[in-house]
C-alpha cells in the first residue's frame, strides 16, 4: 500500500493536471452568445447534430469527460504553450504531434465542419463538441500562455484573501465574484459598431491566438503575489470582451459552415 501511494504521489507531479478554461459559467456564456447570433436555419441544423445535448452541455463536454481515461488523448488539446521569447509557427504537416494543441484542433474542427456534408452525423457531433469548447479555451489568455508556469497554474496568488493559482482566477474566480453573465456580455455586443462586429467575426485562428496572447502582460501585471481590486476591475473588462469574441466567432463558424451564405459581410 505504501509503495502504491508513493507511486501515485510521484505521478501527480510528473504529469500535473491543468485547470479547466473559463469554468462552466464562462463556457456556458460563450455557447449562449453563439446561440443568440445564429441564423434560424443554422440553429436548427446544429441542434439536430447535437441531438438531446444543449449548447451549454456541448461547451463543457470536453471538461466533463476528463475523468474518463478513454479521452486522455485530448488532454493537451485544451491549450498551447509558447514561451515569451518564442513565436508559434503554424504548420500544415500531417503529423499527429502537431495536432496536439488548441490551435491545430480548432483549425481542424473548423475544416471538418466546413466540409460536413462529407461526414457522418457522429463525426459532426464530435467536431461540434470540440469546437464549442476549444474556441472558448482559446479566448482564455492563459490557455495560450507560457509552458514554464503551466499557463499560470504554478503561479500562486492572493485573491480577495484566498490562496489561488493565477489560472483558476482567470478561469472562474473573477467571473463568479464580478457576477459576469450572458446578459452583461451580450449588453457589450449591442454597443459595437457594424464594422467592429465584422472584424471580430473574421475566421482566423492564428489571429485569435495572437489576440488572446496580447493580454498576457496585463494578466501578469501584479505585485507581491496579490490581485487587488484595481487588477480585478481592469481584467473583468478583458474577460467580458474575450467571452464575447469567443461566442461571436463560434457563431460565425457555424453560420458559415451550415448557412446558405457567410454572415461576414
Amino acid at each position: 500500500m505504501k509503495k502504491l501511494l508513493l507511486i501515485s504521489f510521484v505521478l501527480l507531479f510528473v504529469f500535473p493536471e491543468r485547470s479547466f478554461a473559463w469554468g462552466k459559467t464562462g463556457h456556458h456564456i460563450v455557447a449562449q452568445i453563439a446561440k443568440a447570433h445564429l441564423e434560424p436555419g443554422v440553429l436548427d441544423s446544429v441542434q439536430k447534430y447535437l441531438g438531446d445535448m444543449s449548447f451549454e452541455d456541448a461547451a463543457t463536454w470536453m471538461d466533463d469527460v476528463r475523468k474518463d481515461k478513454t479521452y486522455d488523448y485530448m488532454k493537451t488539446w485544451h491549450y498551447i504553450n509558447v514561451e515569451k521569447d518564442k513565436t508559434y509557427v503554424f504548420t500544415t504537416a500531417d503529423d499527429h504531434d502537431a495536432l496536439d494543441n488548441v490551435v491545430k484542433q480548432v483549425e481542424n474542427a473548423i475544416n471538418q465542419l466546413m466540409n460536413h456534408k462529407k461526414s457522418g452525423a457522429e463525426e459532426i457531433n464530435m467536431q461540434l463538441k470540440l469546437l464549442f469548447h476549444l474556441i472558448g479555451d482559446m479566448h482564455q489568455p492563459l490557455h495560450v500562455g507560457y509552458g514554464e508556469d503551466k499557463g499560470g497554474n504554478d503561479v500562486k496568488v492572493d485573491y480577495l484573501g484566498k490562496k489561488k493559482n493565477l489560472h483558476s482566477v482567470w478561469d472562474s474566480e473573477i467571473i463568479e465574484s464580478k457576477n459576469i453573465t450572458y446578459d452583461t456580455v451580450e449588453a457589450k455586443c449591442k454597443k459595437l459598431s457594424k464594422g467592429k462586429l465584422k472584424k471580430i467575426r473574421g475566421i482566423d485562428v492564428m489571429q485569435w491566438m495572437k489576440e488572446s496572447r496580447s493580454y498576457l502582460p496585463q494578466v501578469y501585471k501584479f505585485e507581491n503575489k496579490t490581485l487587488d481590486q484595481k487588477y480585478i476591475d481592469k481584467n473583468t473588462v478583458i474577460i467580458e470582451d474575450q467571452l464575447l469574441r469567443g461566442g461571436l466567432r463560434l457563431a460565425a463558424v457555424l453560420n458559415t459552415a451550415f448557412g446558405k451564405q457567410s454572415p461576414i459581410k
